[in-house]
């Protein structure tokens, strides 16, 4: 495994290649250049345009095949399909680790009391209906007794989730496989999700695996990955809206790329910004442009050129509305987003050549890219409801019949009450205003939630692992369920949304390294990863009050996981170092990896609530605030 794509010092000007200085590219060496050559100043080589656009991916030998006695031929086929070949190697020991004996423990732990039910609801009723004390208990003796009751209950999250959830439940029944088993799918996807996001990144499908290994064996996406809560499907959402805006930019910047190359073979930036077809190469000329080196930057075409559709924005505006119609912290999310694609754009166009990069990107892919965004999430998460929609039964569905509508009367900001002038909004559908009085109430609730919780934690805690949360605690007595007869004393039997400690502690390193290459390297990559820490935590310390818990850090674990994959690669060494580097890097970076792998199968039965003696539970409480 090699840096060189991790530490990003052949792109790190990504989001401004020309240095403050630099000659214009066609034109001589300016005066302090030509004295700075007198004395023994030669200019590095230049990465082609095309390059820095769209950086290659790196090529990988076939030393290690032939050396293991495989033919070249062979050799190089494997080559090739290691770029899908490893990550699906990745994801199926994830999923072997997620699927083993999922339905343990048979029971409703922690939040699955609201969230299985409402499932099975949706699935039966179309809408949430209400359960009677001591259901749990119906539904898992044998035989199974469900009392559903068709009367509306009032729930405070959208349907996405729980929709989910019931497509476990349609295939397995109402148990705990049935009301486990998508989130476990979802897990087991997101891991391969973040071994081709890393390979895209990083240029590198050795460290895009690694970061999705270390998804593989971090504890909390593990345990929410078994557990039918919504947390985990946000994350599903976000991670797939960026891996589709990283696709995006990536075709974003090859149709520049594609445009700056037929200028150059035609002669005439205008006429390709007018969509003109690109022309032959002229005679006595040998190949094209880029071939001959003669590809530059052009203000013409940085400032004008349109991208046309971009149907991966699209697809990200969708994939970010599922979030925001699962749980509402995906909402800050789609804003973290939807400004990291326009700064892109804007790289992209200084980069073509652009002088004046932000005015360009807010007349061309501003208003594009809200429209891809905004209005799709929108639409996305008002279809979300259509089982309340299309039944009578739901929460507050008839509640705009026979009432005049109208718009709200103030509005809250920053902690102040702003007024607004009221309009007639009678002639918004009913079902439309009900459902915006259902959200209004749900939003005064979540705001005013602050009821104590003896595993709530404050978001300052989350990356140190200061609180996590205990979704289900037994205690077996010797010979009983699993607990070996020997047993001087007791065992323990927990399920801990606790993260890999090794692995996040680490992270926090990392995230301060990719601060580091953000605001001193310019970095692109450290910027992505560190809007995905930042869209999926942050919002969090708004709501000081608000009872919150350790698990909602689920969102932005893959994000961890990038961060410190990328770590990881500048520790291994940047091209050119030597040999005693490469040796010390590796051997680091192996230890560290060893380390998190150990830590995880530590942890392993507090993760799975496996009876182990009570001498090794309080082994494993590392930290007073565990327990």
């Amino acid at each position: 495994m090699t840096s060189d794509t991790a530490t990003g010092s052949r792109y790190e000007h990504e989001l401004g290649e020309q240095p403050s200085g630099a000659s214009v590219p066609g034109a001589g060496p300016t005066s302090w250049q030509l004295r700075l050559r007198r004395y023994g100043y030669a200019e590095q080589p230049r990465t082609p345009l095309r390059d820095r656009l769209v950086p290659p991916y790196r090529t990988a030998g076939t030393r290690v095949w032939t050396l293991l006695g495989v033919d070249p031929y062979t050799a190089e086929k494997l080559v090739r399909w290691a770029a899908w070949a490893g990550p699906l190697l990745v994801a199926l020991l994830a999923g072997a680790l997620r699927f083993w004996h999922l339905g343990s423990p048979d029971a409703v732990i922690f939040d699955e009391t609201y969230y299985a039910k409402d499932a099975w609801s949706l699935l039966q009723l179309g809408y949430e209906g209400s359960w009677p004390d001591k259901a749990n208990e119906k539904i898992l003796r044998d035989p199974q007794s469900i009392p559903l009751n068709p009367e509306h209950s009032y729930v405070v999250h959208p349907p996405v989730g729980k929709w989910t959830i019931a497509l476990g439940e349609g295939l397995f029944g109402l148990h705990p496989l049935g009301w486990r088993f998508m989130p476990a799918v979802l897990g087991t996807l997101s891991v391969l999700m973040v071994c081709r996001i890393g390979r895209r990144l990083f240029r590198s499908t050795a460290l895009g695996c690694l970061a999705g290994a270390l998804l593989a064996v971090d504890g909390l996406h593990f345990v929410m990955s078994r557990t039918a809560l919504l947390d985990l499907v946000v994350m599903f959402w976000v991670l797939a809206a960026f891996g589709a805006l990283l696709i995006d930019r990536d075709k974003a910047r090859a149709k520049l790329a594609d445009a700056l190359t037929t200028a150059a073979d035609r002669g005439d930036p205008a006429a390709v910004t007018a969509g003109a077809a690109p022309a032959p190469t002229a005679k006595g000329t040998k190949g094209t442009a880029e071939e001959r080196g003669l590809v530059r930057p052009d203000a013409l075409i940085g400032d004008r050129l349109g991208l046309g559709l971009r149907p991966w924005r699209l697809a990200a505006g969708l994939f970010l509305g599922l979030a925001c119609a699962t749980k509402w912290n995906g909402l800050y999310i789609l804003a973290v987003f939807g400004l990291l694609t326009v700064l892109w754009d804007a790289a992209a166009r200084r980069t073509a050549g652009a002088h004046r990069p932000y005015r360009s990107m807010l007349r061309r892919d501003a208003v594009p890219a809200f429209l891809s965004i905004v209005p799709v999430a929108v639409v996305t998460y008002t279809a979300s409801w259509a089982g309340w929609f299309l039944t009578r039964g739901g929460y507050f569905r008839g509640w705009a019949e026979g009432r005049r509508g109208l718009s709200p009367d103030s509005v809250s900001l920053f902690g102040l009450r702003v007024p607004l002038p009221q309009a007639d909004m009678t002639w918004v559908p009913e079902p439309l205003r009900s459902l915006w009085h259902y959200q209004s109430e749900v939003y005064n609730f979540h705001v005013g939630l602050t009821d104590p919780h003896p595993y709530q934690s404050n978001p300052w805690s989350w990356l140190v692992l200061g609180r996590p949360v205990s979704y289900f605690y037994e205690s077996p007595q010797p010979g009983e369920d699993g607990c070996p007869v020997g047993t001087a004393d007791k065992c323990a039997r927990e399920v801990l949304a606790l993260g890999t400690p090794m692995l996040w502690w680490a992270a926090c390193f990392a995230v301060l390294y990719l601060v580091y290459r953000w605001g001193f390297r310019r970095d692109w990559r450290a910027g992505a990863i560190l809007c995905g820490i930042v869209g999926g935590w942050l919002p969090w310390f708004l709501y000081q009050e608000r009872t919150i818990f350790f698990f909602y850090a689920v969102v932005f674990v893959p994000f961890l996981c990038l961060a410190v994959a990328m770590a990881i690669g500048a520790l291994l060494g940047p091209p050119g170092s030597s040999e005693q580097r490469r040796v010390l890097g590796t051997v680091g970076a192996g230890v560290l990896v060893l380390l998190i792998v150990w830590n995880f199968i530590y942890f392993f039965p507090l993760y799975t609530g496996q009876p182990i003696p009570v001498s090794d539970w309080q082994d494993r409480m590392w930290l007073d605030t565990w327990v």
